[in-house]
Order: C-alpha cells, then structure tokens, then sequence
C-alpha cells in the first residue's frame, strides 16, 4: 500500500496537482497558444500580449482567451511593448523611432514622435511611473524621460560614467518606485524615479528579466531566478519545461515560457 501511495504521489507531482518535496513551486499547466511570436509582454492582471512574426499585435485574457487585436496599422516593425500600465499600453517601433500608445481595448490613443525630442538612436522605451516615456539614447548613452509632447524632461548624464565596461544595454524597466536599465555586461543599473543614477545589481550575461514590485525575475540554467533588489536576497526554482525556451515572464501567479512555435501558461 505504501508503494501503491508513493506512485500516486510521485505522477501527481509530474501533473502539477500536488506541491514537490523540494520546495518549488506547483505548476499546473493552463493553455498552448499556438503562434510563432516575435515578441510578447505581460501585464499586471495576467494579460498577454503577442507580436507575431507579421508584426500583428494581439491580447490575451490570463487563461489564453484572445481578447482584442491592434487596430491601427503602421507599415513598420513593433520593436517593444511596455504593458506595465494595462490602461495605456506603448508600442515601440524603432525603425520609425516612434512610440504608440493603446487603450486597454487596443484602440489607438496617440504617439511620441522621439525625432522631435532630438533622440535619433533610441534603443528600449519604458513607461515611467507618471505614465510619461523613458528613453534609452544610444547616441550619447543616456536615459532620458519624454513627455507627450516629445519634450525631454530627465537626464541621467551618459551610464559610461558608473560602469568600467562597455555597454550594452538589453531593456529598460520602472517598476513606478525605481528605473532599471538591464545591461548584460556590467549588470542592472539603478536609477530612481528622477533618472540619478543609485547603484549596479551584479546580474550580469542576461539578456531580459521582468521586474515587479520587489522582485527581479531571470531565466537562466533552467532555472526561473528570483531577486530581491530591496533586500539582495536570491531564490530560484526549477521550471516545468526547459526545451527551447526563448523568454519567459511571470504575472499574477502565471508563468508565461514563449518557444519558437507557441507560447505555454501555466499556474503556480
């Protein structure tokens, strides 16, 4: 009988229906979305937004139920979505060196033509905490806050100056407390909410993270990795799936993993 129990325990685990022994969190898988993405972000609810290949922008509830699709064409690539603020979401399309925003149904509310703000090499954009627009300037190695009227408003002076490396700068991040500016030489640069320049998180060769609240979320080794930037406290966890994993994100106990063919969630 205790063998028959220890069967049961061990394929229960595998579904995701009992927590491990180890620790890890509980994963239970919800839906496959079929679709060979170049890009997708989430938001603070759970909602999903996909950038397919043809530079189709389209929502999805938390569960994978498709939700709205963009509405306004533009003849260029979508770079970047910022979704941070699910009531006003960016859309970066660098090669235009312009940014887009959306209502929540997807509808287009206007744009920030960057040219105008004499940013010709503008490289990641976040939403700042007053729903106005960071910048990263590759020109002149700059972060920078936009308004809507294209005017820049904040500085930091050019990164160079707190790094002894090259840059290279992967994204950018405001988590409405602090802006991390993710460079996969030197680390995660710190800035507060006024673009000064605090200090250099030591997470260094990676390529994109999802930042909340308090927390620093990276894939890397198979492994999710969690840091807290408050504390410097570290975690990490072993994922359900580790095959050909492309990006992954985590939002409102759902682990998003894109792969070259669909994009996987799951509940924890």
């Amino acid at each position: 009988m205790r063998k028959l129990i220890g069967v049961l325990c061990v394929i229960l685990i595998h579904m995701g229906l009992v927590p491990k022994q180890d620790g890890s969190p509980r994963f239970m898988f919800i839906n496959a979305l079929k679709v060979n993405a170049k890009y997708f972000q989430t938001d603070n609810l759970g909602n999903l937004y996909v950038v397919t290949q043809t530079n189709q922008l389209n929502k999805y509830g938390r569960n994978g139920k498709i939700l709205g699709t963009l509405n306004y064409n533009y003849t260029g690539n979508i770079t970047q979505i910022d979704a941070s603020n699910p009531m006003q979401i960016f859309v970066f399309y660098r090669e235009l060196n312009k940014v887009i925003y959306l209502d929540n149904n997807m509808a287009y509310r206007g744009e920030i033509d960057l040219n105008k703000a004499n940013i010709m090499q503008a490289t990641f954009i976040a939403r700042a905490y007053d729903n106005n627009l960071w910048v990263f300037d590759l020109g002149d190695l700059q972060l920078k806050k936009i308004s809507d009227k294209s005017i820049v408003e904040q500085t930091s002076g050019n990164v160079r100056q707190y790094v002894n490396n090259n840059i290279a700068v992967c994204g950018v991040y405001d988590n409405n407390d602090r802006v991390f500016v993710l460079d996969s030489i030197n680390g995660i640069l710190l800035f507060d909410v006024f673009g000064s320049y605090l200090k250099t998180i030591p997470i260094k060769g990676i390529s994109d993270v999802k930042v909340s609240t308090k927390n620093i979320y990276y894939y890397s080794d198979g492994k999710i990795n969690q840091y807290n930037w408050q504390t410097t406290l570290s975690s990490s966890s072993l994922m359900p799936d580790t095959a050909r994993v492309q990006k992954m994100s985590i939002e409102k106990e759902r682990l998003y993993i894109q792969k070259p063919d669909s994009i996987y969630i799951y509940s924890f």
